[in-house]
């Protein structure tokens, strides 16, 4: 009987912790909710000013199907692999890049340059054609962006002050590659314009369904649309004259190919006639074997001549073909609805950085305070 009664004595542990500790916290926030209030009503009107002074963007997009080439090559590769000549993957697709590569394209300081020469006509320019190298570098023609200036003289100002210290080289702001060259120069006016014109275009590949989709973000929706439509326009460029340089390669190892076994062909043939010739009536078995051995020497260089005959024909049609590399299935659409700012987003999450923050402060602030106590007695 004593044991259960010492059980009975022992104290029992609290349940109610965490409930009290619960109820704890929400009495220091109650407390503080002045605090907490204002503090959430600063974060919301920088909140509404961010949203309110955002620049606006609008998105235009298209999408656009690679056409695969077909490999009409195949006769082509097995030739070659008898003369001991490969003509690897690239030459069995005719030439066709990998969706994959598109991206790598449209990064490239070439195609960028011809998008800067985009005409578009926005609403400041008063219906004058401008290229968009004009509209990012003459001021006359954008909106006031008074967050990107408050950013640029605040967080950005050491930025500002380096670039103002450092020298320009005189070369460099005259250098301008011509279409042959193979290195290109940027000046910093360039380079600049450069990077904004790449961190508005965005290039996204669906292997699995066979598409890719090319946007651009504009403050204008009428000028989106249409750099959008010459997105697509120079990139099925610069994918057709790979094509054709290709094809053209193709063409001239075929011709080559070509020429080297009619030379093989001929031969063959006047050494056949010229043994049958010399042989007439002889039934030896060295003279059948010699003249079996020249036949077949024939069949090997009149099947190969005969097949590089045929493939130079079809290489000549690919060439003259003007074959659609890219069809495009969803052109671009002028956009009626803003892509940013997303006022919503941007007042909700600004409310709830406010509360956050706050009660944060307010519950951690008694920890710090020890803790710097602490400190100063150690």
């Amino acid at each position: 009987m004593t044991e259960p009664m010492e059980q009975q004595n022992l104290p029992q542990p609290n349940q109610n912790n965490d409930e009290i500790d619960l109820v704890d916290l929400l009495r220091k926030l109650w407390v503080k909710r002045k605090f907490i209030l204002t503090t959430t009503g600063v974060f919301l009107l920088i909140g509404l000013f961010v949203a309110l002074f955002s620049p606006v963007s609008y998105t235009a997009s298209c999408t656009v199907v690679p056409q695969s080439g077909e490999n009409k090559t195949g006769g082509l590769s097995g030739v070659a692999a008898m003369m001991g000549v490969n003509l690897g993957t690239t030459m069995m697709s005719e030439g066709t890049l990998s969706p994959q590569i598109y991206p790598e394209i449209v990064k490239s300081v070439p195609f960028t340059r011809e998008i800067m020469q985009t005409p578009i006509k926005t609403k400041r320019s008063n219906g004058k054609e401008i290229t968009l190298y004009e509209y990012y570098t003459n001021k006359q023609y954008r909106d006031k962006n008074v967050l990107g200036n408050i950013k640029k003289y605040t967080l950005g100002l050491p930025g500002v002050l380096l670039g103002s210290l450092k020298k320009k080289n005189p070369v460099e702001e005259t250098a301008f590659p011509m279409d042959s060259a193979t290195v290109y120069t940027l000046n910093e006016e360039e380079k600049e314009i450069y990077e904004t014109i790449q961190g508005s275009i965005q290039v996204s590949t669906n292997s699995k369904e066979g598409y890719v989709s090319l946007s651009y973000s504009f403050p204008e929706a009428q000028p989106a649309a249409e750099v959008t439509d010459n997105l697509y326009r120079t990139l099925e460029k610069y994918v057709t004259s790979f094509k054709s340089e290709k094809l053209e390669d193709n063409l001239q190892f075929v011709e080559e190919s070509y020429e080297t076994a009619r030379k093989d062909f001929l031969q063959a043939q006047s050494r056949l006639a010229a043994f049958q010739d010399a042989n007439r009536g002889l039934v030896t078995a060295t003279a059948r074997s010699t003249e079996m051995r020249l036949q077949s020497e024939f069949n090997i260089a009149f099947s190969v001549y005969s097949e590089l005959a045929k493939q130079r024909e079809q290489a000549r049609i690919s060439v003259k073909e003007n074959q659609t590399i890219l069809t495009l299935v969803n052109p671009p659409v002028v956009p009626h609805e803003k892509s940013a700012p997303r006022r919503s987003i941007i007042l909700v999450g600004f409310l709830f950085l406010g509360i956050v923050s706050a009660c944060g402060w307010v519950l951690g602030k008694p920890y710090v305070q020890d803790l710097f106590i602490e400190i100063e007695k150690k």
